[in-house]
């Protein structure tokens, strides 16, 4: 695999993405998405060859920029070493820390009973040896001011964050050696560029360095190794977009297995373990002038471990392996979605020496404005993630009810005070009832004991252990969401109106397949 590694320091900060009102506050990029990269040499490419409208109509801009010749990665925090700079990469799900006693464990070569936590987004992992680094960034916050009148609104807000500048970021392009020296030649070697949102102002300034062409070995493990164990370990270094049967996103085992189906044969493989998380991608497109349509994905760090029967051969093996690194797994590509790393993290046990910068505290009461601000991020971040929790878990459900019943278990919902829905559905007739039990979750449980059983609080319990800046923020701010009655009734009325609304839909799509497939 041959390719060009391309630093870019900021010089400003620099917006990688901006909130509104209507949508949830969350966090900001902490790494320099493909796509940006991308964009930015495509700009620079356009204003050297005095294109304007007809880029399109050039051979090397069509080439590298929308045929995927070219696969832009994303750049990741570095930092700088003795020996060195370190290239951070997104830290494998699997690796997590234990709460009370900090020993850091691979989850998916361990049975843990005590409580496990995330450590920081973004490492360096040589052996048993792991290296953590969050990048730097400032948050503001801002009126929200109506485009056409032309002022602020009342009350509204947004905030941006955005990446302190002296910070620089590291990333990958990769292609046939002959399209990378002539990519390499195009461009100086090192030049100032514009970079994220606002880079009209003061913002989004960096400089780009292009390095040498470097050849790269995409896997290093030996036959002997393979064959004592005849497994391998797949962790997502960007996030993966993959599509189901009907066209659209899916970031489900089924939908990994089917496009892994497609480099060995399906039969000779399984998924015996994982460590999966969803992520939400929605871009803005230039050209467009607005939105990318939103894309489920598999979330960067997102790690699989892969069982290879014995009619497939090391070398069979290694060459569908090679593939998927060189490649990429999945849809755009050449923005630097879907790539991966194998065997990164193999070892049972790591130890840290942390490169964690200080930070330092506002002294002072919290104040007032400031509370409800954060409380509204945090409150927001739990209504994402039971947003995705939903629309994972229905992929769990087998043999639906019909969707009439549905429709009544969704109005039955709405017009029931507190959890009164739970003992309603206690009343319904006969048949209604053992639709809901015969309806199977993971196909242990049902889907009339998982309306009993399911637990707001153990939710956001799962969701803070994940996630373990927000559960620090809440402490910070003195704010437990677990005494909010009336967050956490909307929270558990809102899930289950979209679960009965995405089952519905479930059971529309298995219905029109089927008539398809009758003609």
């Amino acid at each position: 695999m041959v390719l060009l590694k391309v630093k870019i320091k900021l010089l400003s900060p620099v917006i990688l993405s901006s909130y509104v009102p209507d949508n949830n506050l969350t966090g900001t990029h902490g790494f320099i998405p493909g796509s940006s990269i991308l964009g930015l040499f495509a700009v620079n490419y356009i204003n050297k060859k005095h294109l304007k409208k007809e880029a399109h109509l050039n051979e090397d801009f069509n080439a590298w920029f929308l045929k995927e010749k070219l696969i832009f990665t994303n750049a990741y925090i570095t930092e700088k070493e003795e020996y060195g700079e370190i290239a951070m990469l997104p830290t494998p799900l699997c690796i997590k820390k234990q709460k009370n006693n900090d020993i850091i464990l691979n989850t998916l070569l361990n049975q843990i009973d005590e409580q496990m936590v995330s450590i920081s987004p973004y490492s360096y992992i040589d052996g048993a040896r792991i290296k953590t680094l969050v990048p730097e960034k400032k948050i503001n916050f801002h009126h929200h001011r109506e485009r056409v009148k032309g002022h602020t609104t009342d009350g509204g807000m947004f905030n941006y964050e955005a990446l302190l500048p002296g910070q620089i970021f590291q990333g990958e392009i990769i292609g046939a050696v002959e399209t990378l020296k002539k990519f390499k030649e195009t461009f100086e070697d090192k030049f100032i560029a514009r970079l994220g949102k606002s880079r009209n102002t003061e913002y989004g300034k960096v400089e780009v360095k292009l390095m040498r062409l470097e050849e790269e070995k995409a896997i290093v493990f030996t036959e002997k190794e393979f064959k004592n164990e005849r497994s391998i370990f797949i962790t997502f270094i960007s996030p993966c977009i993959l599509l189901n049967a009907y066209g659209f996103s899916d970031p489900s085992i089924a939908t990994l297995e089917n496009y892994l189906g497609g480099i060995w044969e399906k039969d000779t493989f399984t998924i015996i373990d994982y460590e999966l998380k969803i992520d939400r991608i929605e871009n803005y497109l230039s050209v467009w002038r607005m939105k990318r349509p939103l894309e489920r994905a598999i979330m960067a760090g997102s790690t699989f471990k892969l069982y290879f029967c014995n009619r497939l051969s090391y070398a069979q093996v290694y060459k569908g392996l090679d593939q998927i690194v060189g490649d990429g797994i999945g849809k755009r590509r050449g923005e630097g979605f879907g790539r991966v790393k194998i065997n990164m993290t193999t070892d049972e046990e790591y130890f840290e020496q942390g490169l964690k910068k200080r930070v330092i505290k506002p002294t002072g009461p919290l104040p007032t404005e400031a509370k409800k601000v954060f409380v509204h991020v945090i409150n927001s971040f739990i209504k994402e993630e039971f947003g995705e929790k939903v629309y994972h878990e229905v992929e769990n459900f087998s043999h639906l009810p019909s969707n009439s019943l549905l429709g009544k278990l969704g109005l039955m919902l709405v017009n029931s005070p507190d959890y009164q829905f739970k003992r309603t559905i206690d009343e319904l007739r006969d048949k209604a009832e053992t639709q809901l039990k015969e309806c199977k979750y993971d196909r242990k449980s049902s889907l009339y004991h998982y309306i009993k059983s399911f637990d707001v609080i153990k939710i956001i319990e799962g969701i803070y252990n994940r996630n373990n800046s927000y559960s620090k923020l809440a402490i910070f701010i003195d704010y437990d969401i677990k005494n909010e009655k009336e967050i956490l009734l909307k929270l558990w009325k809102q899930y289950f109106a979209v679960l009965f609304k995405l089952m519905r839909k479930k059971q529309q799509s298995s219905t029109k397949k089927e008539a398809l497939n009758n003609e």
